[in-house]
């Protein structure tokens, strides 16, 4: 059985994944402020709902990879758990390429149940794509953006 903060966004079938405005804009403004290195975050919500974030700090800068710092990742399940949230995915940018999972995004995956979103700064529009992991592959996943509830 899960615990209680990691969320199952595919739990249902046709579960449509949805992302607040507000939240939208805000992981963009930060993964430009980031360029040209990779930024990630965790999305925070419940149900299918994405309502909120959390930034991951990384140990180095890296224009192709995104790591975590151990101790912040932690913080940020406790900060998840104690505001009564659910982990629903993780977002991070491809600063120099498409949004299409790299080996490394593939080979890197460990939270299934998890969404997995890519927003690629490689030309002037930035270009969003959310996915899930299904049997050793990434499927591409529609979502909405909605108001504030």
């Amino acid at each position: 059985m899960s615990p209680d903060w990691l969320g199952e966004p595919f739990a249902f079938k046709n579960n449509k994944l949805s992302l607040t405005r507000k939240v939208h804009k805000r992981l963009l403004a930060e993964a430009q402020e980031a360029f040209p290195y990779e930024y990630s975050a965790l999305l925070i919500g419940r149900g299918a709902a994405i309502t909120d974030h959390i930034p991951m700090t990384s140990p180095k800068k890296d224009m192709h990879t995104f790591s975590w710092d151990g101790d912040a990742f932690l913080r940020a399940l406790a900060i998840i758990r104690d505001a009564n949230l659910q982990w629903l995915g993780v977002l991070h940018t491809h600063p120099h390429t498409p949004p299409i999972p790299s080996q490394s995004d593939r080979n890197g995956w460990h939270y299934p149940s998890l969404s997995y979103w890519i927003v690629s700064l490689a030309s002037s529009e930035p270009e969003w794509r959310a996915y899930q992991w299904n049997e050793g592959g990434f499927d591409l996943r529609s979502y909405t953006i909605t108001e504030e509830a």
